[in-house]
């Protein structure tokens, strides 16, 4: 969809319209590299084949794209450790609109995803809702398949949205990580808290660690993850290379710190959907600070 105007992205549940005879497209996407500044994806769209490398950095993100034999992507495709997504993109129309439906294969199935943009105010506002269409996907998640490759499946608005740190150093070459205890001090967790106004996420993570865990450090960029808490809210976690762990800090009567190596770190965390997101971080940082 390449009009501008306001888009909705929905989970999409129950029985299906009747795509047969829908126009369609299969797609593929394999990302090759994802864990620096730079990313390398093997694409299929149709019958096109391409490489596409990409600068997670920058504002925009201007692409470099080549052309490549179908063999090519195959071999590409079948690649270990690379993370892929693969789904068939319906132009499902919609009064005088047309939804795309993602109908998703693999291990993602039976993820089904609707996207819909109204190139006017009043055109959205006479859109109604079909059944088949479920909760809305959170507006700053952006529909991305690299999230989906990457985190998971995308999460429903549900629950009141948090930002957490996931607060790393490197000992002797092995990542280790930062927990503290949760206010009951029953479990152990990242230090996180409620979005703020007028704060980003990244400084909403940053000032969390510092006031529950008593870590200083910055963002490492270009590398989020996004998961859904046992409670049902949102977290969008970032890791961060610590600086400094500060001796006295603000919870450090309430909450206990440890610092460990990230595969003990992970048999301490109990909830499923957060541990998934930390060992995926912890795939992709860097032992060395990424430029910016």
């Amino acid at each position: 969809m390449r009009a501008s105007g306001t888009t909705h992205s929905y989970l999409v549940s129950g029985a299906l319209p009747h795509l047969s005879g829908v126009p369609s497209i299969q797609i593929q996407e394999a990302y090759l590299a994802p864990s620096r500044n730079r990313e390398v994806i093997a694409r299929k769209c149709g019958a096109d084949y391409s490489l596409v490398v990409q600068d997670t950095l920058a504002q925009p993100s201007s692409p470099y794209q080549l052309p490549i034999p179908s063999q090519t992507f195959d071999d590409l495709w079948r690649l270990p450790g690379s993370h892929r997504v693969a789904l068939t993109r319906y132009f499902f129309p919609i009064g005088q609109d047309v939804m795309e439906i993602d109908v998703f294969e693999g291990p993602h199935a039976p993820l089904v995803l609707a996207r819909i943009q109204f190139p006017t105010v009043s055109r959205e506002k006479r859109f109604r809702k079909p059944a088949f269409l479920r909760e809305e996907i959170a507006a700053d998640q952006f529909f991305q398949l690299r999230q989906i490759a990457l985190y998971g499946n995308p999460l429903a608005k549900i629950g009141v949205p948090q930002a957490g740190a996931l607060p790393f150093l490197f000992k002797k070459g092995i990542l280790h990580v930062v927990l503290v205890t949760s206010s009951s001090g029953t479990r152990w967790i990242i230090p996180k808290g409620k979005l703020e106004p007028r704060m980003t996420h990244e400084q909403v993570a940053l000032m969390e660690a510092a006031e529950e865990a008593g870590a200083i450090g910055i963002i490492e960029p270009g590398i989020p993850a996004l998961c859904q808490l046992d409670d049902n809210r949102p977290l969008y976690l970032y890791p961060m290379r610590v600086a400094t762990l500060l001796p006295l800090w603000p919870d450090r009567f309430v909450r206990r710190r440890v610092v460990l190596p990230i595969y003990e770190a992970l048999l301490r965390i109990v909830d499923v959907d957060l541990a998934r997101a930390i060992r995926s971080l912890a795939r992709q940082i860097p032992l060395e600070p990424t430029a910016k």
